[in-house]
């Protein structure tokens, strides 16, 4: 009894704070494709499942990814059951087939056996029974599978089947009302709703071990949203939702939240992601709504007040804020009313009393702490902008307004000599509109204004414009635990002070640091920053490490109205922009509500994973492990990152790039999770993803490789192919040229040999000829000086012949008959001489023209015979030609007939009554023609002297007047066709002449 009385009271305390909460709803409209949600969980890759009546989605925190179009009957899908934990869930489809989801994706797979949609036993049909969903049909029996057995479910009986030992323990209940089961499990245990008793019975392993009273099970309105594979019970009761667990042998029983203007009845689905803090709530009508609880508390006004547009505030204790409007405010709600009046609400400050102070229009209020703030003194004539003191003076900056030709606000800082606005010890103008002003060191004031920052000295009254010559709007000034000040704006974002340099610091990836109105710190080194657009967190440490290298990475983590806030505008242009309570809270004013949170207990949320294995390939999806593989038709390639994340998608932050490129950098992935890639030409290409999990700035890569396939004139074998076929090609031209180059180059030396050996060969001739003719020459000089002596002789010896005859006229017959004697003796001589002499020139001229001819030598010899043959018989001598008549010969025929024609001539001459003989014989290469008579033959002398002369022709003295003209020609003419004569005096009478020819034709 006790037991449920505590159980009763701690249910009762549980009421009192209910979790603030902000409500996401999709449906057809925005992501569902069927607004009934029959199911919801979470596999272990973190992705939310969710059953509908078209299909199964697949949600990643962004996007929703629609599955169906299965080869099932139906895509009506109920219930998931199965092992999240073993990557192993299952969803109904057809009586024999499910869905099995597994590795990410959805595919159809045979059930479980332990876990058929329909079984019998006993004759008896029962349904599965894993969560709350109802056929809704009557009669209807169900089972429940625990590891260690089964229950079978009736309407007025429950069965227990073991499932070792298949012993059945019967419970007389009744599980069934109105065809609803009325039971759930937690932790493999039974839990039955016992109207009757009011009690919630516990039942392990078939018997009951235990009940608890809880009004919520027993309330007839109360509808439990159960399931066994998320191992999760909650409760709906007049819009509010419960959580109930069983921990430690008690079952409890906690509030999360309140819906208002939604009927209940409607919910049929239910899942709590604790991790995230997240609700998932299906409806049968109204699709999937997604309730985010929030770290943070936004209060507004009474309703009586006007709106909850809230600027300077003060901490009031150490768990609630006072405001301009001196209304008192702490996490849960409004608390009391100082009824300040026509105060500003944009100046709030505490003197050294503890006394607040204020500005109403041109005039200072001072509220007294010591009237509880009810009564206050008035200064006059004081434009308080922003205030602080020390340990013995004042320190305020006033604003005054000058007119010239146009009205201009300047600045006043005032320095007082005590702790009260009366005996000013120094005042200081400022050349532009102030705003605000703190204590830099004991000699220095930074004072922040519309324009400019100055740096004032408070012994010399220096002013020093930090900023230059550009314009910058200051809204706030603010010193970090660690000395550091930091220099927030309008529209420029926020500065680090460093040796009176102003360093800016980086934007986030939506520009709205831009507009920063303050910093808190909280102990563990994280700026909390407020904008006009949502609130922001950073580590310091990662601010500073960027301004000492500019190019460190700055994460700035948002919270926006998704995280309990009314809105995301926080309201800067105060003196004082946010509080720190002494209870470790933050107090931030916005333009609806003030915005209560502990900085160390709100959560940031990170990914723990991301997954690349999904890519649009020309609009058609495509599922990849490590490598994609891709054509190089393809346009374009839209690379899918998955991320399971379910928090601001803001500070989801994911870059990308195609590594190895020249101009490959990180690009931003947006919100879709999408990757574009187009014109990517073959090869291997590598996409390097990285997301930041951490607050610290932790980055996780995955790596996946892009394997583009080449065209076949592309690939490696056959650019090895083409570039081997080129090699081959230009080896047999190059190879065709050189022997090209060889065969003409063997014809040009042909050529050229031809003609240098025609050349040498004429050169040789000319040689030859040209000794020849020297020779020649010489011989004819000898021959002319030897003809001109021997005929000098018979023309002198004429000459004076005629001349004694012509001196004498003494003429008788006798004397005249010898002088006529020797003249004509003479005449003869010379007349010879001279017949001898034009027929060697006749043979030398036409020896030089002539071309050789080949011929008979016996024909040759016959024409002679013929020719001699009247002289011959006169002499009563024969001439015999045994020459063979088959031989042919080359030798010149004029040279060779007047050679013959002198010896047949002499041997005719000087033989009487004999023989003349000739004839041939072929020796080697060499021809011996052999003409032999039987005259008187020659003398020794002569023999030697011709002899001797055809050894030495050139050089020996030719005596043609004592041996004649006619064997000297034939010497001279033998030498001109290379031939010999032997002279030879017969052992009886006559002489042999001997001619050895050379018998070849001359070129």
């Amino acid at each position: 009894m006790y037991k449920n009385i505590l159980l009763f009271l701690l249910l009762i305390s549980s009421n009192i704070y209910c979790q603030r909460y902000t409500i996401q709803l999709y449906n057809t409209d925005n992501g569902l494709p069927q607004n009934s949600v029959k199911d919801i969980i979470k596999d272990k890759y973190g992705f939310i499942w969710i059953t509908t009546e078209n299909g199964i989605v697949r949600y990643d925190g962004n996007n929703f990814l629609v599955y169906k179009n299965f080869p099932l009957t139906s895509q009506r899908f109920t219930y998931f059951y199965g092992h999240p934990e073993k990557d192993s869930i299952y969803t109904t489809g057809d009586f024999e087939k499910a869905v099995l989801l597994h590795a990410k994706f959805p595919k159809v797979a045979k059930p479980l056996k332990d876990f058929t949609t329909f079984l019998t036993k006993e004759n008896s049909h029962y349904f599965l029974y894993c969560s709350n969903f109802s056929y809704g049909a009557t009669s209807v029996n169900f089972y429940i599978n625990f590891k260690e057995g089964r229950y079978y479910i009736k309407e007025n009986a429950l069965t227990y089947v073991d499932s070792q030992s298949k012993a059945e323990e019967n419970l007389q209940i009744k599980p069934i009302y109105n065809n609803a089961p009325r039971v759930f499990a937690i932790n493999e245990i039974l839990f039955y709703i016992d109207f009757q008793s009011k009690k919630v019975i516990k039942i392990e392993k078939g018997k009951i071990t235990g009940s608890y009273r809880s009004p919520l099970f027993i309330d007839p309105k109360t509808k439990i949203l159960w399931s066994q594979v998320n191992n999760q019970v909650f409760i709906v009761n007049k819009n509010t939702i419960y959580y109930c667990n069983y921990e430690k042998g008690e079952l409890k029983i906690s509030r999360l939240f309140q819906l208002n203007n939604v009927k209940d009845e409607n919910f049929i689905s239910a899942y709590y992601d604790k991790s995230y803090k997240k609700f998932y709530l299906g409806s049968s009508i109204n699709g999937l709504q997604i309730i985010s609880l929030s770290d943070f508390t936004t209060i507004t006004r009474p309703l009586s007040k006007p709106e909850s547009n809230f600027y300077s505030i003060l901490p009031y204790n150490n768990s609630s804020v006072i405001t301009a409007f001196g209304e008192i405010y702490d996490r849960n709600s409004f608390v009391t009313d100082k009824k300040f009046k026509d105060i500003s609400p944009f100046i709030m400050a505490y003197d050294h009393s503890g006394n607040i102070i204020t500005q109403k229009t041109n005039d200072v209020m001072i509220y007294q702490k010591a009237t509880s703030y009810q009564d206050s003194v008035l200064l006059k004539n004081f434009s308080l902008k922003d205030f602080f003191f020390d340990q013995n003076k004042y320190y305020a900056l006033f604003s005054i307004l000058k007119i010239n030709q146009f009205p201009e606000f300047k600045g006043v800082l005032t320095v007082y000599k005590d702790k009260s606005f009366k005996h000013p010890e120094r005042k200081i103008f400022i050349n532009s509109e102030p705003r605000k002003f703190i204590k830099f060191d004991q000699n220095h004031v930074l004072v922040g204004t519309a324009k400019a920052l100055y740096k004032v000295s408070l012994k010399t009254n220096e002013i020093r414009n930090l900023i230059g010559k550009n314009e910058v709007f200051i809204r706030n000034i603010i010193q970090s635990k660690d000395g550091n000040f930091w220099i927030m704006t309008l529209g420029k974002g926020f500065y680090l002070l460093k040796n009176d340099r102003l360093i800016k610091m980086p934007y986030d990836i939506n520009n709205n640091i831009s507009s920063s109105h303050t910093i808190l710190e909280d102990p563990r080194g994280f700026f909390w920053i407020p904008t006009n657009n949502g609130l922001y967190k950073v580590l310091e440490s990662h601010l500073l490490q960027y301004a000492k290298d500019n190019a460190s990475k700055v994460n700035y983590y948002r919270f926006s109205k998704n995280s309990g806030f009314n809105t995301n505008e926080f309201n800067g242009g105060s003196n004082i922009c946010g509080s720190r309570l002494e209870n470790g809270e933050f107090v931030l004013p916005s333009l609806n509500g003030l915005v209560f949170f502990n900085p160390l207990k709100v959560n940031t949320y990170y990914p723990k994973n991301m997954y690349v294995e999904r890519a649009a390939i020309d609009n058609k999806e495509q599922r990849f492990t490590e490598n994609l593989y891709l054509n190089q038709e393809s346009n374009r390639v839209d690379i899918f990152i998955d991320v399971p994340y379910y928090s601001n998608p803001d500070n989801l932050v994911i870059e990308a790039k195609l590594s190895g490129m020249p101009t490959a950098k990180w690009e931003t992935v947006g919100k879709d999770g999408k990757f574009s890639i187009s014109n990517l030409g073959y090869g291997n290409h590598t996409f390097v993803v990285k997301m930041l999990v951490s607050d610290k700035g932790k980055f996780i890569y995955k790596k996946i490789n892009i394997i583009i396939s080449p065209y076949f004139y592309q690939t490696l074998w056959f650019k090895i192919l083409a570039f081997t076929i080129i090699l081959l090609l230009l080896y047999f031209l190059i190879r065709w040229r050189i022997n090209f180059l060889k065969k003409k180059n063997n014809e040009l030396e042909e050529i050229v040999n031809s003609r240098t050996k025609s050349l040498s060969d004429t050169v040789e001739k000319l040689e030859i000829t040209k000794t020849q003719l020297h020779k020649e020459i010489e011989q004819q000089k000898k021959l002319i000086g030897t003809i001109s002596h021997d005929i000098t002789t018979p023309v002198k010896f004429i000459a004076m012949t005629a001349k004694e005859v012509l001196d004498k006229n003494d003429f008788n017959e006798q004397r005249m008959k010898k002088i006529l004697n020797s003249v004509y003796k003479s005449s003869d001589q010379l007349y010879n001489f001279t017949i001898t002499l034009k027929e060697y020139a006749d043979i030398y001229s036409h020896y030089r023209s002539d071309k050789t001819e080949l011929y008979s030598l016996y024909m040759l010899i016959e024409d002679k015979k013929i020719l001699f043959s009247e002289i011959a018989e006169n002499n009563n001598t024969v001439i015999i030609n045994n020459v063979d008549p088959s031989l042919l010969i080359w030798i010149s025929k004029n040279i060779l007939s007047a050679i013959i024609h002198n010896l047949i001539d002499n041997s005719v001459k000087y033989t009487e009554n004999g023989t003349i003989t000739i004839k041939s014989e072929i020796v080697e290469e060499d021809i011996t023609l052999l003409i032999k008579d039987t005259g008187i033959g020659m003398d020794e002398k002569k023999i030697e002297y011709y002899t001797r002369l055809q050894d030495n022709i050139e050089n020996e003295k030719l005596l043609l007047q004592k041996y004649g003209m006619g064997l000297h020609l034939v010497l001279q003419l033998l030498q001109m066709i290379q031939g010999k004569i032997i002279f030879t005096k017969n052992k009886l009478q006559g002489t042999s002449f001997k001619l050895v020819l050379k018998n070849k034709k001359d070129d």
